[in-house]
């Protein structure tokens, strides 16, 4: 069994020293665990070099929360190429908040993919339904958003694609395991051929999410929320993704 993958995104949860804090105190001690899930942090702005910093050849990465699709006179946003300058090496796209505060939508998204990809970095591209919604109309909508990012990147380029169902942030309700084995089918069926993304689910995950998930459908890895920021949750999450597998 390949060891999973997992990253987390800090929003704006955290200021500046908690976020030291946080990284010396939770993320650091448990760096040979974390680098052995190609564990990524993905930080506001501000935030980013402090990230770099402190990881260092530790094994964990650092990854933005958000791009804009090119370099050139728009004030206030962030370009692919400055944020691989400064050393990241993953930015999330099209997450449900965006979607819902900015009204990205599927085109934008995928602009902000191929930006990404052309600069060097790993698009984490977000995908999931706003509302709640049947297993049909959940997995019409996740093909559409997938596809549509996905379809033109380079051929080989790496990506994340982060399945998280809006109604699950925040909540301590995951999404059932049979619905979300139907999304990552629908998945591996809309990738096309000239790319192989890395499949992660996320929302409200904690100890138990993964290997409830695993039994139905071959996910890669999981994305954490305040999971991460827990020590003891995060020491949990940790002894079950390193888990070996059982024959």
């Amino acid at each position: 069994m390949t060891t999973p993958v997992s990253l987390t995104s800090t929003k704006m949860n955290l200021g500046l020293r908690q976020t030291e804090n946080w990284i010396d105190d939770v993320l650091l001690p448990r760096a040979d665990s974390l680098g052995r899930l190609r564990f990524c942090v993905c930080l506001p702005y501000p935030l980013l070099p402090l990230g770099v910093r402190r990881f260092g050849k530790t094994g964990l990465t650092t990854g933005a929360q958000n791009v804009w699709c090119e370099a050139g006179a728009v004030t206030g946003e962030v370009s692919a190429g400055l944020l691989a300058e400064i050393g990241c090496t993953h930015v999330m796209v099209g997450h449900a908040e965006r979607r819902r505060l900015f009204a990205e939508d599927d085109r934008l998204v995928a602009r902000k993919a191929r930006a990404a990809s052309a600069a060097g970095l790993t698009p984490v591209i977000c995908v999931g339904e706003q509302e709640r919604a049947g297993r049909t109309e959940t997995v019409t909508q996740v093909r559409r958003q997938a596809s549509t990012a996905l379809r033109d990147l380079p051929a080989g380029a790496a990506a994340v694609v982060l399945y998280e169902p809006a109604w699950a942030i925040g909540s301590a309700q995951t999404a059932e395991p049979h619905q979300a084995a139907a999304v990552l089918s629908a998945l591996q069926q809309e990738t096309p051929d000239h790319v192989n993304p890395t499949l992660l689910y996320g929302g409200a995950v904690t100890a138990g999410t993964y290997s409830s998930l695993r039994r139905l459908a071959p996910w890669d890895g999981v994305a954490l929320g305040r999971a991460a920021q827990d020590a003891a949750m995060l020491d949990d999450v940790l002894g079950e993704l390193l888990e070996p597998a059982r024959p």
